[in-house]
């Protein structure tokens, strides 16, 4: 509303923490406390907003020879087109931007392990050095039951073919050993060293972009290895905006979830002259996205290979 797409996100830095003890009030009126007043770091972040969508057309005869609730599925599918188009937008914001921590070597080019102990470590190490705020507090576990207490944690989302290296490390924890009391999120596999990992077939698989890997990782024409991203951050770390239509239409509190997709239908007839004999239908999906990084400090990604299962 204030006449560009570009969003604007304000981040507030941290104060230095106070290590001096406060002088007995014997200052003058305008500074009683004797103290100046800290001046706290406003940094202001921004991202150009685009309009992003999809559309199928169906003519008569479509609709004709197949099935009833056909118009169902079809909306089905085009919301998970929806859902999928704005999950790899966020992605390769994260993905591409982040600071890149290698599995092995100072580059793609030289990566041919897969992750490892020593990276999950380097990141968290970095991301609480950096201060950066846990995703989930400390949960307890009940040995009577064979759960163990989580460590408060930042979240990790990583490929399927990631999952399994991780899943291999000594220490690491499965979801199905939580104690009750703990969420989880969908995805959620398990917990190792400070991160909560989530799993999903819409992070990135770079073909045959690392080092000669051999025969124990996975290679796309069997030359290098294939590349998986495995991005780990803490809150206020990302940031994205979707935009409706419904944004000018209710009224909307502080922590409220903002609709972001529209669902766009036309039945046949409805294109005037531009169908003249009612023939035409359409389906098709609308949003406005845009994704930023908001802290470079509090976010990472592993570069590394998986094993050929």
């Amino acid at each position: 509303h204030s006449g560009s797409f570009t969003a604007k996100w304000r981040r507030y830095e941290n104060l230095t923490p106070v290590e001096t003890a406060l002088t007995p009030l014997t200052g003058t009126l305008t500074n009683p406390t004797g103290r100046d007043a800290v001046s706290i770091t406003v940094t202001d972040l921004t991202k150009a907003v685009a309009k992003y969508g999809n559309y199928i057309i169906l003519n008569e005869e479509v609709d004709l020879i197949n099935r009833n609730d056909q118009s169902m599925k079809l909306s089905e599918v085009m919301g998970i087109n929806a859902g999928e188009s704005l999950n790899y937008l966020q992605r390769n914001e994260v993905e591409d931007n982040s600071t890149q921590v290698y599995s092995n070597g100072g580059a793609d080019s030289a990566v041919n392990t897969i992750i490892s102990a020593t990276a999950i470590q380097q990141v968290v190490n970095t991301l609480q050095r950096n201060k950066a705020k846990h995703w989930t507090a400390m949960s307890r576990g009940e040995t009577s039951i064979g759960t163990a207490p989580i460590r408060k944690s930042y979240w990790g989302i990583t490929h399927y073919d990631v999952e399994e290296d991780i899943r291999n490390l000594t220490g690491f924890r499965a979801v199905e050993t939580y104690a009750g009391q703990t969420d989880t999120q969908e995805g959620e596999f398990g917990a190792y060293r400070g991160v909560r990992f989530i799993s999903t077939s819409e992070a990135s698989i770079d073909d045959d972009v690392g080092a000669v890997g051999g025969t124990s990782v996975r290679e796309t024409t069997n030359s290098k290895a294939d590349l998986y991203s495995t991005v780990i951050f803490g809150q206020d770390a990302v940031g994205s905006l979707g935009l409706s239509s419904s944004h000018i239409q209710e009224i909307y509190k502080s922590g409220d979830k903002l609709p972001a997709v529209m669902m766009i239908a036309k039945a046949r007839g409805s294109m005037g002259a531009g169908d003249p004999f009612d023939e035409v239908s359409s389906l098709a999906w609308k949003s406005w996205h845009g994704a930023k990084i908001l802290n470079t400090n509090w976010i990472r990604t592993i570069r590394s290979a998986a094993t050929d299962l």
